[in-house]
């Protein structure tokens, strides 16, 4: 047997008895243990034997192997799906249009960049176009271009002139747009922003009024905290998507509270997560830039600091929600995040170019000429061998990392700040308190842990009448199909793999769920990446037209909350490919035939997930979780009163249109009338009792 190397065991001291959180960023798997079972696994590294039914839950969860081939396979399987995932993440591209600033932070990252007060030039802004369009244009998803500093957004006459040439090339060209601001100018900019698809405006508040104005001022001492509170106030009102960030240490963490609640007072914290978010950034001296580096934090203090005011002030949680390396990610969908073999975004999904048109990987870089991969103006030069680093740098690669429990947590952190600590040296790490973190994030989180856990532990129970054989169709040879009244071990005539099912066709054949959705949901994401659609009926019309969308499958558990997300992101004129791509990949969770072996019909579930996602709704939230359930519940009400059998055309249109009439996501929206078209091919079609056939009543 071989243990798995990235098991993380956190002892949960709250909870009487005491109980132990065991979780691996590698399968993905995470699980509460009771002491009993904590001193069987230490015995268990231990080389000693700990009984069947352990050894067996062990090894279905990711924590153990039988041998080693197994467990390579597993690694090398993440890896891959990690590589997958990077391939097709967006791309930012970070515009320097100056390094000059108009405001006099007691920190800022920029001491020692050579100060040259320039202005970028527009035959420098049109190289950087020009790089764009050449370097850029296979990327699966269009990157979007970051206006960065120094101060992007000063009020000046020239510099305004040239933003404005930058907004303007951005729209022609169909870049999304965002911008890093202190915020003191950005009221005089918004006529000019408006102009373009906003992706985020970030704006840094350092606290309330009298501490804020005491960090952030103006190089004559002035305060700048009245006029950020207007630019915010500008940025909502006009529907660009706000990201305020504070950057914290021992000086204003104490007014975090008080900032939270002057927040709450204006309603920022209850819009949706896509209008409006909060960072919390910790001072760290990357280049020797703060007065005062006594008032720093390490990662370990800040955080227990913000969680211990949480404790005590309940709007701070409203404020902000830690991620603690993905323990937030887990209470909020039930899942770990994806192995993260690299967290450095250098010349990989971020690169930066300043206005003497010099090429950097990343903003902590930038400025700094030993970090400096080319230049894109007056002509375009690589460092391909300093590219080639940059980009060879994940934990594969690190020899440090290799034998590090967390590696694929940390990834290897900064390379920035690896290099300064390491003589230069980039494939070296910069190792992060994993073990104390998780401590701190799941002891913040556990009630939310424990409400998560205890509901994954439901128990499966049987219908009490036998089903009979509804003819929807083997995939493979047409044959009706069977329905069991419970599960029985197959194996996949399609993959071979073995799987658990209550459905079988007359002849014999079985089909896993993956191999029943084929590759529809991949053609459903690009499909619906690509819509402008508005409609979430008229949407989903598109989805059913796919060639490779069957009549019946659980690939309608996806489609109903993409359509709806897709069709709300385009009325906003947005594009968050990450959430569409989350509600695809919830749905696949729910199994083919739920809606009669469990009461709840995956396109209902669906409408449910729609809502989750839009709200930012996880286990331990409070409304949220009740308006999802409320969208699943109505969504149930709705397609129950047709009764059976399934039709799952019916049921996904019906799910859409009651989510859309119970909430204001779709309002003023044209109206859609779906008449069926897949009547013919379905053997258990209600004809004139359902209200999209053709003839039926209200559909003439």
């Amino acid at each position: 047997m071989i243990v798995a190397k990235n098991n993380i065991i956190v002892k949960m001291n709250q909870n009487d008895p005491v109980e132990y959180a065991i979780l691996n960023p590698v399968s993905g798997s995470f699980d509460i243990m009771s002491s009993a079972e904590y001193e069987l696994y230490l015995g268990l590294e231990q080389g000693k034997e700990v009984g069947f039914e352990m050894t067996e839950y062990l090894i279905e969860r990711g924590y153990l192997f039988r041998n080693r081939q197994d467990y390579e396979k597993s690694l090398g399987d993440a890896y891959r799906e990690f590589q997958e995932e990077a391939k097709n993440a967006q791309v930012q591209l970070m515009l320097i249009p100056t390094y000059s600033c108009n405001l006099a932070c007691t920190y800022c990252f920029q001491h020692g960049i050579d100060g040259r007060p320039t202005l970028i030039s527009k035959e420098t802004v049109d190289g950087f176009f020009d790089y764009a369009r050449r370097e850029f244009s296979d990327a699966t998803a269009k990157p979007f271009i970051t206006l960065f500093g120094g101060e992007p957004l000063k009020n000046s006459k020239a510099q305004r002139e040239v933003i404005s040439y930058i907004i303007d090339k951005s729209v022609e060209e169909g870049y999304e747009l965002a911008a890093v601001t202190n915020g003191y100018d950005f009221t005089e900019y918004v006529d000019l922003l408006k102009k373009a698809k906003i992706k985020e405006i970030q704006f840094t508040l350092d606290g309330t009024q009298q501490i804020h104005d005491q960090r952030r001022m103006t190089a004559n001492r002035k305060g700048t905290f009245d006029r950020i509170i207007a630019g915010v106030e500008q940025a909502i009102a006009n529907g660009m998507p706000v990201n305020l960030r504070t950057v914290t240490d021992k000086q204003n963490v104490e007014d975090l509270v008080h900032l939270a609640e002057l927040l709450d007072r204006k309603g920022w914290l209850d819009l949706p997560p896509e209008r409006f978010k909060t960072q919390i950034g910790r001072n760290y001296e990357l280049f020797e830039c703060y007065e005062k580096p006594d008032h720093l934090f390490s990662q370990v203090e800040l955080w227990g600091y913000v969680a211990n005011l949480a404790k005590e002030y309940p709007v701070m949680k409203k404020f902000h929600r830690p991620d603690f390396f993905g323990i937030r990610y887990l209470v909020d969908t039930g899942e770990m995040y994806l192995a993260s073999f690299d967290t450095c975004p250098a010349a990989k999904t971020e690169w930066v170019f300043d206005l003497h048109g010099d090429i950097y990987g990343c903003t902590a870089s930038c400025g700094r000429e030993e970090h400096k991969l080319g230049t894109y103006w007056p002509e375009v030069q690589k460092n391909e061998e300093g590219i080639r680093i940059w980009q060879s740098r994940n934990v594969t690669n690190i020899e440090k990392c290799k034998s590090c429990k967390y590696d694929v947590i940390c990834g290897g952190g900064c390379g920035v700040v690896a290099s300064n600590k390491n003589n230069g040296e980039i494939l070296s790490p910069d190792c992060r308190p994993i073990q104390e973190l998780y401590e701190i994030g799941i002891d913040f989180y556990r009630k939310e842990i424990i409400s998560l856990m205890e509901a994954n532990e439901e128990e499966e129970t049987g219908p009490t009448q036998d089903h009979p054989e509804v003819q929807h169709g083997c995939l493979i040879c047409g044959s009706p199909l069977v329905y069991s009244e419970y599960s029985e071990d197959h194996n996949c005539s399609i993959c071979g793999k073995a799987f658990s099912s209550k459905i079988k066709c007359s002849e014999g054949h079985s089909i896993c769920d993956n191999c029943h959705n084929g590759d529809v949901l991949d053609h459903m994401e690009e499909l619906l990446l690509k819509s402008t659609e508005k409609n979430p009926v008229r949407l989903a019309k598109m989805v059913f037209d796919l060639p490779t969308m069957r009549l019946h499958g659980p690939e309608h558990h996806s489609m109903v909350p993409a359509v709806l997300e897709t069709a709300h992101q385009n009325i906003l004129g947005i594009r968050d490919a990450g959430k569409i791509r989350e509600t695809l990949k919830r749905g696949k969770d729910i199994k083919g035939g739920s809606c009669g072996f469990h009461g709840a019909c995956g396109a209902c579930v669906g409408a449910g997930i729609a809502e989750s996602v839009y709200l930012g709704a996880g286990p331990g939230s409070k409304e949220e979780r009740g308006k999802a359930m409320r969208a699943t519940a109505s969504a149930l009400l709705a397609v129950s009163e047709s009764g059976g059998p399934l039709c799952c055309k019916r049921d996904s249109i019906t799910s859409i249109k009651t989510y859309m009439n119970t909430s204001n996501r779709f309002d003023g929206i044209e109206e859609y009338r779906f008449v069926c078209s897949y009547y013919k091919y379905n053997k258990g079609c209600l004809t004139n009792d359902c209200p999209y056939f053709p003839t039926s009543n209200g559909m003439k």
